[in-house]
């Protein structure tokens, strides 16, 4: 790799013999997907014909499978221009607009929807250069401007072909930087893979170990069936109002414990946001570190560890007082099981809203080895693979920054590539 000697354009300094055009300019065809009324519920069939591209299927790190529905072959006939081969490349435009794919080869035929755009590039350019332009970071910074940054505000064809878009006049340079993206974009692949293959390796021995279906050597004492609140202490938390009056800067605060503390994937929760003054906690509920706490509405049943004393609000449970039956990690993970989360959504049944409350968790019927050390054991296996998946996942991270500086490098020119 060299350093390039630069000019300057509308959008930044680039080599000497690179181009910079809109990006109508590269391409023979753009078309657009066909207004609603062209593309309706009446023309869907469960045959396996022609796939009809979704907004959910324009991934951010190219096609996604889900969201699968088919039209005839003779409807997408009818609206011709709106046909896509495999290979060709498509771009969204909303939610958000300018992220593009190329359509995999697993289908016979495709068919925009009305919120996507096909593109056909000219001969000189390379489509998986092209498409790795279209998801640089100054091509959909220029999108995000055109749409104001809304996620939902869709963009129009026009705004989506006069944005710019830079690459090298030499086709065969092209050809070199998609290849070396396209490396990692392998890399990247082959580790979502290993990824979720741990992750259903995990979900499986969850649900042998968690029913017993499966027991550990050496251990034989009897599992027990018994409701949760019989072995723990559960209630709900309180808010003094109004809130903002106790809200404090002071760092004799006590923490206060919102949903916003904490992300789908959390275990634990750490630290807040916002504390409020000694004089709130009256009239909340104070929490302990050890303690479980439930959010009775979002992210449904969903477990948390405090490592940190603190208050909640009226949004949260608290699970106290568990100690002598259960093991903290094996209760984690029981928690967290299809088995109670089935159990939740049971209990929740014929009501349009799912949340929790105190008696429901209290009437939660948990199964769990009598025994403390079988509880311990089980939960390491678990512990084990939740660290080696964590693991991956952060080594995916750093592949992802690599990539991002790589596509900045790259894709502007400011690294060449030596042939």
């Amino acid at each position: 790799m060299i350093e390039a000697k630069l000019k300057k354009t509308d959008i930044g300094e680039i080599p000497e013999d690179w181009e910079v055009h809109k990006l109508g300019d590269y391409v023979d065809e753009i078309t657009e997907g066909p207004f609603g009324s062209n593309l309706k519920r009446e023309h869907y069939t469960n045959e396996k014909e022609a796939r009809i591209i979704q907004l959910g299927n324009i991934g951010e790190n190219g096609w996604n499978d889900e969201n699968v529905k088919y039209t005839t072959f003779n409807h997408a006939k009818e609206i011709a221009k709106c046909i896509v081969k495999p290979g060709e490349i498509v771009i969204a435009k909303m939610m958000p607009a300018g992220r593009a794919i190329i359509c995999p080869q697993n289908e016979k035929m495709y068919v925009l929807s009305s919120d996507a755009v096909r593109l056909k590039p000219k001969s000189n350019v390379d489509i998986d250069y092209l498409l790795k332009a279209v998801n640089s970071f100054y091509y959909r910074r220029q999108i995000q401007d055109k749409t104001q940054g809304s996620t939902r505000a869709r963009i129009n064809i026009e705004k989506l072909t006069e944005s710019l878009i830079m690459l090298p006049s030499s086709l065969s340079e092209q050809q070199r930087i998609s290849v070396v993206l396209s490396d990692i974009d392998a890399l990247l692949s082959a580790l979502n893979k290993k990824i979720e293959k741990k992750k259903l390796v995990k979900q499986g021995a969850m649900q042998q170990l968690l029913t017993a279906k499966k027991r550990l050597a050496g251990f034989i004492e009897p599992w027990e069936e018994e409701k949760l609140g019989k072995k723990s202490y559960i209630c709900r938390g309180g808010s003094p109002r109004p809130i903002s009056y106790f809200l404090t800067d002071d760092a004799n605060g006590i923490n206060w414990i919102k949903i916003g503390d904490v992300t789908i994937k959390s275990k634990y929760i750490n630290k807040t946001a916002e504390r409020i003054k000694q004089s709130g906690a009256s009239c909340s509920r104070k929490v302990y570190k050890g303690d479980f706490i439930l959010s009775n509405s979002m992210s449904f049943g969903r477990p948390y560890i405090l490592n940190i004393d603190g208050c909640i609000h009226d949004g949260w449970l608290v699970i106290q007082e568990y100690q002598e039956y259960y093991n903290i990690d094996f209760l984690y993970y029981i928690l967290s099981s299809e088995f109670v989360y089935n159990q939740y959504k049971s209990m929740a049944a014929g009501s349009s809203v799912q949340n929790l409350n105190k008696e429901k968790v209290e009437n939660v019927v948990l199964c769990t080895p009598s025994s403390k050390a079988e509880q311990i054991a089980i939960a390491t296996i678990l512990s084990d693979m939740d660290a080696e998946i964590e693991a991956l996942e952060t080594k995916r991270s750093k592949y992802e920054q690599v990539k991002q500086g790589m596509m900045q490098q790259l894709l502007t020119g400011r690294i060449r590539l030596i042939d």
